[in-house]
């Protein structure tokens, strides 16, 4: 399996499996997946408020890629996509789980998460998004106009009975409980990409006795708040790009003065954005969206050589390689469920603390943001107003001492999930490998090298796997 980019990563490059003793079922509720051989479909009913079993009903939606060695004792892995908000369950990510090494002996388990796709998803305002960011707006109108927006579709939700307090991490993970006793196994391994190594390890604290082993890709830990931690990792991702640019002879031959023009495009931008099109429309891109462009290109594994591209653009107003990134966004609200992001980020990853002036300074004290992060800054103010006000006290955001064996992998130039996030996973998990990846992008790299070092683990998790495919970080 050869993704190309984060966003077939995001959904491609981790996997799930699963017993053969479920009886078939039928995939028609799945668009263009039709009837495969060796794939099984299904949903299961679990409460919307584990703690009220007699509430609300939901359902979780899941398709099994039967391993191809049908004879193979194996245990399952179950996959929990990134995000949140991150769907699974799409005919493409089911065929290329199909040709993956792993799917020889292992059966494979994709599943929507709770609000997500097929699981009972919730009113999506994610291509509402995309519109609002293309206007042009500056920072307080988009406030404006996002406040908005974020009013009208929590009462969509509350029209339908919704209680999006509900859709978090830790009501997600008793539904992988739920999906365990359903299945049936006596043991799983489980494996997450970015916030779905959240949900991992959520799981390995609330079922131990269930996982053999664990596969960690992007630690996502639990934290204090969800823009800080996002304004800082994008400042430390970028700082080490224009490290690498400096120590690269040919990068700093062209661009002998990247962090200067980078800081001086951006405040161009602020001046005069720049417009490209998006599917015959307009996308006025002005400062704060051209930082959160940029945050998005560093996903990708080539971050390294095309984000000079990009600040280049900026600065010269050139817009092939703008409109390459905002194609790329397009196709990202095909899988991307943001009413889930925020209702999960709100409950867990949040800071009653951070006022708007408290946020203002944190800005100030960042020379790498010389604008706010378009989207996030506008979904954070409206968040903490207009969605739900459940959050999870700070002492218990924290995860709790783990002795499952635990296998991590991070990239060094990651703009999401530092390798610092890393350490942080491994100081709770006494039995875990860490390999920091000299590779840009948030996940990917080298996939066929990643799947065989996942697939020694799984079957042997007691020992640590052969990592010398990966290309480590020796810095």
């Amino acid at each position: 399996m050869n993704s190309k980019n984060y966003y077939q990563i995001l959904f491609l490059i981790l996997f799930a499996c699963f017993s053969t003793q479920l009886e078939a079922q039928s995939c028609d509720f799945i668009p263009g997946m039709g009837k495969q051989e060796g794939v099984k479909c299904g949903k299961l009913e679990v409460p919307e408020n584990h703690d009220d079993k007699a509430g609300r009903k939901i359902e979780i939606a899941y398709v099994v890629i039967e391993a191809k060695n049908k004879n193979s004792e194996a245990y399952p892995l179950i996959y929990f996509a990134g995000g949140p908000g991150g769907a699974s369950i799409h005919p493409m990510v089911a065929q290329g789980e199909a040709q993956s090494i792993i799917n020889q002996d292992h059966d494979i388990i994709l599943f929507d998460q709770r609000g997500i796709g097929h699981s009972s998803g919730l009113p999506n305002m994610e291509a509402d998004f995309f519109t609002l960011m293309s206007k042009n707006a500056d920072e307080k109108e988009e406030q404006k106009l996002m406040n908005a927006l974020v009013k009208r579709y929590k009462k969509m939700c509350d029209d339908q009975g919704i209680g999006l307090e509900h859709y978090n991490t830790f009501q997600n993970a008793r539904d992988v409980g739920a999906l365990m006793d359903h299945l049936g196994y006596e043991k799983y391994n489980i494996a997450g990409g970015s916030y779905g190594t959240r949900l991992g390890r959520v799981v390995q604290d609330m079922f131990p006795e269930k996982v053999n082993c664990s596969i960690i890709n992007s630690p996502n830990p639990l934290g204090e708040d969800f823009l800080i931690n996002r304004i800082k990792s994008y400042s430390l991702a970028l700082s080490r790009i224009f490290e690498y640019c400096n120590k690269s002879e040919e990068c700093r031959k062209k661009y002998p003065n990247l962090k200067a023009e980078y800081i001086a495009a951006i405040n161009q931008l602020k001046e005069k954005p720049i417009v490209a099109k998006v599917n015959g429309q307009d996308f006025y891109v002005n400062a704060q969206d051209g930082i959160y462009l940029l945050r998005r290109l560093l996903y990708g594994n080539a971050s390294r050589e095309k984000a000079p591209e990009l600040i280049m653009a900026y600065k010269t107003g050139e817009t092939g390689p703008i409109e390459a990134v905002l194609a790329n966004e397009i196709l990202f609200t095909n899988f991307y469920n943001s009413s889930m992001w925020i209702s999960v980020e709100r409950y867990e990853m949040f800071h009653e603390e951070n006022t708007p002036e408290k946020i203002a300074e944190v800005y100030e004290d960042m020379e790498l943001l010389p604008a706010r992060l378009g989207i996030f800054t506008s979904v954070y103010t409206a968040t903490m107003n207009h969605w739900h006000q459940s959050i999870l006290p700070l002492a218990e955001r924290d995860f709790k001492q783990s002795a499952v064996p635990t296998l991590i992998m991070v990239n060094q130039y990651d703009p999401v999930t530092p390798p610092e996030n890393g350490h942080i996973f491994q100081k709770r998990l006494s039995n875990s490998h860490l390999y920091i990846l000299d590779e840009g992008g948030h996940g990917g790299g080298n996939e066929d090298c990643r799947e065989k070092v996942m697939l020694e683990f799984m079957e042997n998790p007691d020992k640590e796997p052969d990592s010398s495919c990966l290309n480590l970080y020796k810095g």
